[in-house]
């Protein structure tokens, strides 16, 4: 009865240690996984970042070009837009 009781226990211990070495395992594979995956988030936000700032750019060459082409209208447009802005900000308060 004692042999028995010790196999079981011996057999305990070695699943214990399959479990704590499988735990690790899953761990360490986790750990490369939210690394990875944090990396790749990483460089898709970088890139839509240069993406966006292109884009940004591209547009700004386009106003200042609009307003180089037509500097009245565009004097004009910015005066009457704010004109109007400063309307409907008095009539709040």
């Amino acid at each position: 009865m004692a042999s028995n009781v010790d196999d079981e226990m011996a057999k305990l211990r070695h699943d214990f240690d399959q479990l704590r070495a499988d735990m690790q395992s899953l761990m360490k594979t986790m750990k490369d996984t939210g690394t990875r995956r944090s990396r790749e988030a990483w460089e898709k936000a970088q890139q839509t970042g240069e993406s966006l700032t292109e884009e940004v750019d591209e547009l700004q060459k386009r106003a200042e070009k609009k307003i180089g082409d037509y500097p009245m209208t565009s004097v004009l447009s910015s005066f009457g837009l704010g004109f109007l802005i400063g309307i409907l900000l008095d009539r709040r308060h």
